[in-house]
């Protein structure tokens, strides 16, 4: 997964002022994105596709890791706002029905509440298709 759009800019969407770009840029953060790439190097050389078969109870320790790192930052977004999280879910469900395909944070929190959404996200760190070891150029733009 390239943090690029192909075309030399960077992937961050433009800032039209609503909770639910503001909450993309506090959670896409270089932090966040760093904490990233440690957990992946550090969990998904364990991850195996398994077909449906049984998933070994470690994955599931780290899904849960994955799940206390996500939640402390949205957390804290939630706080610093001052709003609730309905509030920071309708705001994402309208944007994402506006078309704002852009926004990055919408799988990374997936994949914190879904264990086959975080499942699928290991085994793309493994495999190289997702990758945020180079997180500095998610905010270079050319």
């Amino acid at each position: 997964m390239s943090d690029h759009d192909g075309h030399g800019t960077s992937a961050i969407p433009e800032n039209d002022g609503t909770l639910a770009c503001r909450m993309e840029e506090w959670l896409m953060s270089t932090s966040f994105l760093m904490s990233l790439n440690t957990f992946a190097k550090r969990h998904a050389p364990m991850f195996e596709d398994v077909k449906g078969g049984e998933h070994p109870h470690a994955w599931f320790d780290a899904f849960r890791e994955y799940e206390t790192m996500v939640n402390d930052r949205v957390e804290a977004f939630l706080v610093s706002e001052g709003v609730s999280a309905e509030e920071a879910v309708a705001a994402c469900r309208v944007a994402k029905a506006a078309g704002k395909t852009d926004y990055k944070f919408f799988e990374y929190l997936a994949a914190a509440v879904e264990y086959e959404s975080f499942y699928s996200m290991m085994l793309d760190f493994k495999a190289g298709r997702r990758d945020v070891s180079q997180w500095w150029k998610f905010f270079m733009s050319d």
